[in-house]
């Protein structure tokens, strides 16, 4: 819905804008951009590099056949990659691609720091198949676990949260499987091969490392065994520490040897991914040494998205010609020289290809607001400017180019009619078929899998500091990346958790608050060996007391009058990866420091719920099962009335609940009483709906 706000904001760009001598920006026509870029391309002699945050479709096989016949280098660049559970799908099973994951069929489901319901992967999918999987139906219902430093909105809706040592998840996963491969019979037979990778693992030694006690780790490794299919799942930025690799391998072995993986864990989807942060890295350095003459930036915005101890921005303004084809003037468009913006995803032609079987079809649905062209326009006509290599794309508009792909993909498919399959097509938003799973066997290096506690560095800190924190920054379901920083929709929409609108905030255990003397409100100031940023402190018991966490997505210094200067950038504590190609989001430690000064962020809603229950009559699993109603099952419990009934009400709901006994579950209503009623399956409600009920 706040695309749409994105479509209409005034602080879109509106036509071509051209740097000039002074360092300001010009309007040009789109004759004089396209004649300009072409210009620089033919010149720069393959010194050309593109950073491109479009999804997997035909625009992005024409950027990479164009970049190619430039003799450039192109980047997929995802700011949230998915990078450590690729890596650990290579180490175990020898298959360079993520999977599909089916919370739907699953009969137990255990995360390990996996945000699966709000940023992790296919939220929307996650969301739908938790709720089928979650929900009351057939006596049954699955149960979730979660395993994290910081109870997100995934970890609101486990039956248990436990907080481990922060980085030490990993020791969770490989004693489950232990204990799985050791007490039971049956499963994949390689998976014998991994006894003496796993004998170490017992729950007594994942104890030591992790704090969850031996027995909930046995009792869990027992019940997610029992319920089959069962499914574990990790990575994503709330555990990408710098044992994310090993936590993903563990999380690995833990499915292989429960039988999961061809039933909760699908290979063979190829998701489509970004590069990972090491091609970005690896970018850099190329830009720094002056081998790059020309960077084009689409759809992203590196600049905002990584921390500055990387030196990206430093890199990026030793190119002698940059340009962007964003919306907006963001921060990576604000060091380029030309800007080209591209037509809003409502005002275009496209296709993606999130999974295979899956092409889905964008057709416009309006015209262009301001005067912005499609990328894909702009390379075809640079092209046919350019010559020699680009001559080949030579199609008159991409909307040409993307009709001609689909008579191709009538022809693979077998489709018939090229006319009839894209007309049907456009009706539905698209081609889905399902995927073959993919055969799945333990790798030979799944052998050497094995776990050491990641190491964190503390920074030096003043002599005054209190003390120092494990930082978690973790992605913010309103804001992501920070794209969405720019819509006072999303700004003005309360975070599920903290209830928080249009502010950043530190989450700090009460203890630890207690301990330091700070109080809600109370402006912290968090320091890393890499920068400093402040914000108020929200006190939050979902979290370990020695963990501090902020959201990303806000502390723009550019991006729009809604964005700029709004918040804080968590990321500028975090240091770069070190040559890994991995970004560690919560390992650094950050020393806090109460400012005593205040500021409140605007909240919505009541911060501690009143003394009036939230839900009037709620059902357990066993009084389910023994067909009770909510009201028949709390007389049966002996639970008092509330307060706030009347006379007259205690006098209505023991006639209502006699109704109920004698004739059906839902009483007579054509009696002298008639009620109304609403039944809400808690299981599968969001935290966001609960709250919504909460606060009436």
């Amino acid at each position: 819905q706040a695309s749409l706000q994105g479509l209409y904001i005034p602080g879109r760009l509106k036509a071509p804008m051209l740097r000039t001598a002074d360092g300001s920006f010009r309007t040009a026509s789109w004759d004089e951009a396209i004649t300009t870029l072409a210009g620089k391309l033919s010149a720069a002699q393959g010194k050309v590099a593109v950073i491109s945050g479009a999804g997997r479709g035909t625009f992005s096989d024409l950027l990479a056949a164009w970049t190619t016949a430039l003799g450039g280098h192109l980047v997929r660049y995802e700011p949230f990659d998915h990078e450590p559970m690729r890596e650990a799908n290579r180490m175990v099973f020898g298959l360079d691609e993520l999977p599909a994951h089916d919370f739907g069929a699953a009969k137990y489901i255990v995360s390990f720091g996996a945000d699966f319901l709000e940023t992790w992967l296919a939220p929307l999918e996650n969301q739908r198949g938790f709720a089928a999987s979650h929900g009351y139906h057939d006596s049954a219902m699955a149960k979730h676990v979660y395993f994290a430093p910081r109870m997100s909105l995934t970890g609101m809706n486990a039956d248990e949260w436990h907080a481990p040592q922060p980085g030490t998840d990993a020791a969770l996963a490989l004693a489950m499987a232990n204990v799985i491969l050791s007490e039971r019979s049956g499963g994949p037979a390689d998976a014998n091969g991994l006894r003496a990778v796993l004998a170490p693992w017992t729950p007594e030694a994942a104890a030591k490392e992790t704090g969850v006690s031996a027995g909930i780790i046995r009792r869990i490794a027992r019940e997610f065994a029992s319920a089959k299919p069962s499914l574990a799942v990790a990575g994503g930025i709330g555990s990408q520490h710098r044992g994310a690799i090993e936590l993903c391998s563990a999380v690995n072995l833990l499915n292989y040897v429960a039988g999961n993986v061809g039933q909760t864990v699908h290979f063979g989807a190829d998701l489509a991914a970004g590069d990972g942060y090491g091609a970005l890295e690896g970018l850099a350095k190329t830009m720094d040494a002056g081998q790059v003459s020309v960077v084009l930036v689409h759809e992203a915005n590196p600049l905002y998205s990584v921390p500055k101890s990387g030196g990206l921005t430093a890199a990026f303004k030793k190119v002698s010609f940059k340009v962007s084809t964003s919306l907006y003037f963001d921060e990576t468009a604000a060091q380029c020289d030309l800007l080209i913006p591209s037509h809003h995803p409502l005002e275009r032609w496209d296709d993606l290809r999130p999974r295979r079987g899956v092409t889905s079809l964008m057709q416009p649905v309006m015209e262009p607001v301001f005067g912005t062209l499609p990328t894909g326009d702009v390379l075809l006509r640079v092209s046919q400017k350019v010559g020699g290599a680009l001559a080949q794309f030579n199609a008159p508009s991409f909307e040409a180019y993307l009709k001609t792909e689909w008579k191709d993909l009538a022809k693979r498919q077998n489709a018939g009619d090229a006319d009839t399959f894209w007309r049907s097509a456009l009706q539905h938003g698209g081609v889905y078929a399902p995927f073959p799973d993919a055969t799945v066997k333990l790798a030979a290096a799944a052998q050497q899998v094995g776990y050491h506690a990641p190491e964190f560095d503390a920074p030096a800190k003043d002599a005054d500091a209190s003390e120092t924190f494990i930082l978690s920054a973790y992605p913010s379901s309103m804001y992501s990346d920070g794209r969405g920083a720019n819509r006072p929709w999303l700004l003005e929409m309360s975070d599920p958790v903290t209830k928080i609108t249009w502010h950043s905030w530190v989450e700090i255990h009460p203890e630890t608050a207690r301990r330091l003397d700070v109080q809600e409100g109370e402006i912290l100031s968090l320091t890393s060996a890499h920068g400093t940023i402040e914000a108020p402190a929200y006190l939050y018991p979902g979290l370990d007391p020695e963990v501090v966490a902020v959201p990303l997505g806000l502390g723009h210094t550019e991006y729009g009058a809604y964005a700029k200067g709004r918040g804080v950038n968590a990321l500028d504590l975090l240091g770069a990866p070190d040559g890994t190609g991995l970004l560690p989001y919560p390992p650094p430690r950050a020393a806090g420091r109460p400012r005593g000064s205040r500021h409140q962020a605007p909240q919505t809603g009541a911060k501690h719920p009143p003394a009036r229950p939230r839900a009037r009559h709620a059902n357990t699993l066993e009084q389910a099962r023994k067909g009770l109603s909510p009201a028949l099952a709390e007389a049966a419990d002996g639970h008092p009335e509330p307060e706030t009934n009347t006379a007259t009400e205690v006098v209505a709901i023991k006639g209502f609940a006699a109704a109920q006994e004698k004739q059906t579950l839902y009483g007579d209503n054509a009696r002298d009483l008639p009620r109304w009623g609403m039944a809400i399956d808690l299981a599968k409600c969001r935290h966001v709906l609960g709250e919504l009920i909460h606060h009436g």
